[in-house]
């Protein structure tokens, strides 16, 4: 009510406007709120004075969610025509102006919109006045400018390089190009020169880069080129990209790198040339593995003596786990196995093959998953099969009815851990010293404290029986490797 009584004096004290007339402004001035806030703006109500080209500021608000353009209230002053001349136009001529740009009362950009306002009649009795401050567009103008310019000096010195002579001779940066619009070489640094000669016969300058390229044009060029090429001559390996020069708003020409990594191509065939010579030695070892098991799978079964058959199927056992090895090698790029995986694969085996069909052996592999190389591989498969075959042909041979067997694999600090445990029969003194005799354990520490530099322990602990195999996870330097280097 406030705002609207205002209205109603100032049109009173300074205007000719009609009872009806003022009325409408009064209206008008109880939604000028939501009109400000649903623009993210100031708004403003002005009606002309009595006499003369000026207005007065009747009704003003701005948005709750932004700063006003203004410190304090502009009701009540008067806008003269040489400051408003947007709102001089629309208040006695009835013209309309859209985003012209000025500055405040209080000195900040603006872009100010101005609609005339009619009666019923179609007379103008005010203008309705939007007003935005645009101080960061005008920033984010200026930084544009700044950098359309700075374009056009780095065009305007690149092509002068042609005439200069001088540029990035001494750049380790490959070969450099400069194409003026019709893709014309019109510069090339000492590296891009040496290119050039074994891309084509004859001075460098003046050739059409553009078209021993195979493109149509030089926009055409800089699209393609915006992210790095691989191109093939011959037998010579580059590699393109290039970069657009913009002078005055068009495209005036383009900048072309240039690498030769003909030799690094070269590297990369040898390798990938080497990985199918390793892939294929892997495979066929596999495959001489498997022929071996099937001999001594035909041999096994002409024999009636069940010790020797336990012998043959330890054998056997040993030479799967290692071609377990081989496998995952010629299956996967790098020679690594997954421990933790193959952990699994050599106890699915040695349950399948040790244990009656009437046991229920309970099994699990967990822990985090640890890259063994095949130097570490090959041993480490003999060792899981050896413990493993232990546990099944020793600790659970009572077991009738069930049984458990677990390992678990952790690494720390380089160091890996296979812990196996299993629920059988406890260790009896005497079986420990007739134990040491057996093949089986004078391989795993064999393998593990000589080969690698480990350590193994095997021990119970509250009627489980437990190995622990500790070794690190690096390839160990042998006494007579050292000596070699």
């Amino acid at each position: 009510m406030e705002d609207q009584a205002r209205i109603r004096k100032l049109c009173l004290e300074y205007t000719a406007l009609l009872d009806t007339d003022i009325c409408q402004l009064e209206a008008l001035g109880k939604q000028l709120l939501m009109i400000a806030t649903l623009n993210d703006t100031d708004i403003f109500i002005d009606a002309p004075l009595k006499k003369g080209s000026a207005s007065i500021v009747l009704a003003w608000a701005h948005a709750d969610t932004l700063s006003s353009l203004y410190k304090k209230s502009v009701v009540g002053e008067i806008a003269y025509a040489e400051c408003e001349p947007a709102v001089y136009r629309a208040a006695l001529f009835g013209e309309k102006s859209t985003n012209v740009r000025g500055l405040s009362q209080e000195g900040v950009p603006i872009a100010q919109t101005v609609v005339p306002i009619q009666n019923t009649k179609g007379e103008i009795i005010g203008a309705l006045i939007m007003e935005k401050d645009i101080s960061a567009k005008i920033e984010q103008e200026k930084q544009v400018e700044f950098l359309a310019q700075t374009a056009d000096h780095l065009s305007q010195t690149l092509m002068s390089l042609a005439k200069t002579g001088c540029g990035w001779d001494d750049w380790n940066v490959g070969g450099i190009f400069v194409l003026n619009p019709e893709g014309n070489i019109t510069y090339a640094n000492r590296q891009g020169s040496v290119i050039a000669r074994n891309l084509w016969q004859g001075d460098v300058m003046q050739k059409n880069l553009q078209k021993f390229l195979g493109y149509q044009s030089l926009t055409s060029l800089v699209e393609d080129l915006w992210d790095t090429k691989n191109m093939q001559y011959g037998s010579a390996s580059y590699i393109f990209r290039a970069y657009s020069l913009i002078s005055q708003g068009i495209l005036s020409g383009c900048v072309v790198s240039v690498q030769d990594v003909t030799e690094l191509r070269e590297k990369e065939r040898r390798i990938d040339m080497q990985s199918v010579i390793i892939e294929e030695i892997n495979h066929r070892v596999k495959n001489t593995l498997q022929n071996v098991i099937s001999l001594l799978y035909m041999q096994m079964r002409r024999t009636g003596e069940e010790k020797v058959k336990e012998e043959f199927l330890a054998c056997i056992n040993r030479i799967l786990s290692i071609a377990k090895v081989y496998e995952v090698f010629t299956y996967q790029a790098k020679d690594v196995v997954n421990l933790k995986e193959l952990a699994g694969y050599i106890m699915e085996k040695i349950i399948e093959s040790g244990t009656l069909p009437e046991q229920q052996v309970k099994t699990n592999v967990r822990g985090t998953a640890v890259f063994l190389q095949a130097k570490q591989a090959v041993p480490i498969a003999l060792v899981l099969n050896e413990l493993l075959s232990n546990a099944v042909k020793h600790g659970l041979k009572n077991c009738v009815h069930s049984g458990e067997v677990n390992i678990t694999i952790s690494e720390d600090s380089g160091m890996v851990m296979i812990r196996i445990e299993n629920n059988g029969d406890e260790i009896k003194e005497k079986e420990t010293k007739k134990e040491r005799k057996k093949l089986g354990l004078y391989l795993v520490k064999l393998l593990i404290c000589e080969q690698m530099g480990g350590k193994f322990e095997l021990m119970q602990e509250k009627g489980i029986v437990v190995a622990n195999i500790f070794f690190p996870l690096r390839e160990l330097t042998t006494d007579k490797e050292a000596k070699a280097v």
